[in-house]
């Protein structure tokens, strides 16, 4: 009476991403030190320090960072002071306050984001290495 048959289940599909190890930093929680991963990394807490990320890092609106941060990508939606070394994309959203220095591939600014500091746009060094123009800032 309630049985299926075979051919009326369907498979469920998820897509599942290859690199599901985030470390998450709670928003009650201050950590001063070093933060190493090569996974991903959200913060909503507050850090001191340095932080070194191998995949994606994401800093909430609740976030307050005082570190030099080296990243694969990253998203900020908080407070930032200190340097940001970003080897793809770093995104400041609306709520984003940064107060250092970015290098990055690539760089996405919406609008309201606070930014003070200067900004180097980096290219694959298999360009042009003979090329003598100074890096793109702005």
């Amino acid at each position: 009476m309630f049985s299926k048959k075979e051919n009326d289940i369907k498979p469920v599909i998820r897509n599942i991403s290859t690199n599901t190890n985030i470390t998450y930093i709670a928003e009650d929680c201050e950590l001063k030190g070093s933060l190493v991963s090569s996974g991903n990394i959200r913060i909503d807490g507050k850090l001191e320090g340095t932080v070194e990320v191998g995949g994606d890092l994401i800093i909430g609106q609740s976030a307050s960072v005082k570190a030099n941060i080296s990243a694969a990508t990253a998203t900020i939606t908080g407070v930032v002071c200190g340097n940001i070394k970003v080897g793809d994309l770093l995104e400041l959203s609306p709520t984003s306050r940064l107060y250092g220095d970015i290098t990055a591939k690539q760089l996405k600014i919406d609008q309201g984001a606070i930014f003070v500091g200067t900004s180097s746009i980096v290219t694959d060094s298999t360009d042009h290495p003979d090329d003598s123009s100074p890096e793109k800032k702005s």
